[in-house]
């Protein structure tokens, strides 16, 4: 009895322990998770990552973790088993990357993960999203990362402000394209990047290729904005994936991705007391006009042609207006608008050129067309700017087609009032008029064909049997044909046959990669079995020539290169020695 006792003590104290709950320690089951992060001090737009280790038996994380102002979600695992005194363990890293929009230091809570029958927790982290200055001291360290910079930090509303982008990638000429960069701001309208400047340098003791990408910008509304982070895609060479002694034109490329530093503007008010001629341009400008003709009738059109030149933003500019508006002697209609980029637009220069086209008429004689007024506000002098075009003569007459409307004179004494005599009757002319026939018709008796008539049947017949001849041949030949292609037949050809058939130099590109797209297939069905790397190789080849082939870029169209058939062709007849 006492022995009996002892057991049941026993195993209720290993139930009342196991019923605990448990720490964000590992107990001494090999049971546990444990969160880190990788860096906890993060700029903001740019990815941070969590690490969350399961150690014991895998179990089921949640995908997204909330937490106000942090954009966090589960981007992978790794397992891993060790088996240590002929014990099993099971590792399981998930990884999570984060990213925050604001700077401050936010707190990720407690997870819990349930392992089996119990749950475990992890330690509380805190995370800090910072702004990085745009003068913050380069990183040589990191193998990549983009820089957002403005020409100033304080500027007036619509005034043109140029902007870069720039990445840096660590290697010499290890950028192979970049893709469109991502900037939204809805304070501001950011035109579109169009051109990029490649370049490279030293940044400490590393080399690094860099891309710059030019544009402006205006804002639309006043205040203290933040603008950024920008997001910067590359595509860049990847080292590890150069295989089996072709690396130097087989290497890979893989896209990375990064985020700029944000930048704080002030953006100032335009200042009151505009006068009445200004229509929201900002900048330098310089105007001339012309007339389309020096004498005209009253009520005739006259074109206007407006020219701005100057640097600013001429999207906000409007047309040129009478200095002194000409109540009752001129009329205007709404002016065209046509903006004339110079070449260094794309560049992120504002220099332009724009046209306006104006229709204006006199309504009375008038000496000279009057002078119109454009004005702008400077943002260097920081004030507004009045444009004035001079005089230009005219000769107006009178418009002749207008006369006085034409009068009924009545007689003014009391007697019977003259009657109208009546307008003579037309005399009918028929030398148009087509008369009818008046003669007697000719009638002619309609050919009649008996149902019954023996020709009839036969010439049905001959037709028919003709028309199901033509049709049946054109149904087998289309069958056949069918078949023929489902079957896949090929000239019989074989790989080192269609080496020799390969262009050289100065052929077309199309014909040369078709050629060698060929031999790339005949090959496949000759070697079924080749090793994987030299699949791979021949899958890379591949690639290249439906690129050329099937892409739609233009310079697929000119002629091979030597360059082009000495990187392939070799390739292809070391591959028919394997």
């Amino acid at each position: 009895m006492p022995r009996f006792s002892t057991a049941a003590f026993l195993i209720g104290l290993f139930v009342a322990l196991a019923a605990l709950p448990s720490s964000g320690q590992q107990p001494p089951d090999g049971f546990g998770v444990s969160m880190n992060a990788l860096s906890s001090r993060v700029a903001i737009g740019e990815v941070g990552t969590l690490i969350l280790k399961v150690t014991g038996v895998d179990a089921s994380v949640p995908e997204t973790i909330g937490v106000p102002g942090l954009d966090i979600s589960h981007s992978g695992q790794n397992s891993k088993i060790s088996i240590i005194n002929q014990t099993q363990t099971i590792e399981v890293t998930h990884f999570y990357r984060f990213r925050g929009e604001t700077p401050g230091t936010f707190t990720i809570p407690s997870l819990n993960v349930v392992l089996g029958t119990q749950t475990y927790s992890t330690n509380p982290l805190e995370i800090t999203i910072y702004e990085r200055d745009q003068n913050e001291t380069i990183d040589a360290t990191k193998p990549y990362f983009g820089k957002f910079e403005l020409s100033k930090n304080t500027f007036y509303v619509n005034e043109i402000v140029p902007l870069t982008l720039s990445l840096y990638v660590q290697g010499r000429n290890s950028i192979q394209d970049v893709l469109p960069p991502q900037l939204e701001h809805e304070s501001f309208i950011i035109k579109a990047f169009r051109d990029v400047q490649t370049d490279g340098a030293d940044l400490g003791n590393t080399y690094y290729t860099s891309a710059s990408l030019p544009s402006n910008l205006f804002a639309l509304k006043a205040g203290e904005h933040r603008i950024g982070p920008a997001t910067l895609g590359v595509r860049v060479k990847d080292n590890q994936g150069a295989s089996f002694g072709f690396g130097g034109f087989f290497s890979r490329t893989v896209v990375r991705e990064m985020a700029t530093n944000t930048v704080n503007v002030t953006v100032k008010p335009l200042p009151p007391g505009a006068p009445v001629s200004f229509n929201g341009g900002v900048g330098i400008f310089e105007l001339t006009a012309t007339a389309s003709t020096a004498e005209v009738s009253i009520g005739d059109p006259i074109s206007m042609e407006f020219v701005v030149d100057g640097s600013g933003n001429f999207e906000t500019l409007g047309a040129p207006v009478f200095k002194v508006p000409p109540t009752g002697l001129w009329k205007s209609y709404e002016p065209s608008k046509t903006f004339e980029a110079t070449a260094s637009e794309n560049s992120g220069s504002s220099a332009g050129r724009t046209v306006f086209s104006q229709v204006i008429i006199p309504e009375a004689k008038v000496k000279s067309i009057p002078p119109f007024e454009l004005t702008y506000f400077d943002p260097d002098q920081e004030k507004y700017v009045s444009l004035e075009t001079p005089e230009i003569p005219i000769t107006v007459s009178s418009d002749e087609r207008s006369s006085a409307p034409a009068t009924i004179r009545f007689p003014t004494d009391s007697g019977e009032l003259t009657r109208v005599p009546e307008a003579s009757r037309p005399n009918p002319q028929f030398d148009d008029i087509l008369h009818i026939r008046k003669t007697q018709p000719r009638w002619i008796s309609a050919a009649s064909l008996k149902s019954d008539s023996t020709l009839f049947y036969l010439v049905q017949a001959v037709f028919s049997i003709g028309f199901f001849t033509v049709l049946g041949f054109g149904v087998i030949r289309r069958v056949k044909q069918r078949e023929f292609d489902r079957e896949g037949h090929l000239p019989v050809l074989s790989f080192r046959q269609s080496l020799k058939r390969i262009p050289k130099a100065g052929a077309p590109k199309r014909e040369f990669y078709h050629a060698v797209s060929t031999s790339l297939m005949l090959w496949r069905d000759e070697y079924p079995d080749a090793p994987a790397p030299v699949l791979d190789i021949a899958d890379r080849i591949t690639d290249r020539c439906d690129t050329v082939l099937y892409s739609g870029a233009n310079q697929s169209d000119g002629p091979v290169t030597d360059r082009d058939v000495a990187e392939i062709v070799p390739t292809l007849q070391k591959l028919a020695k394997k």
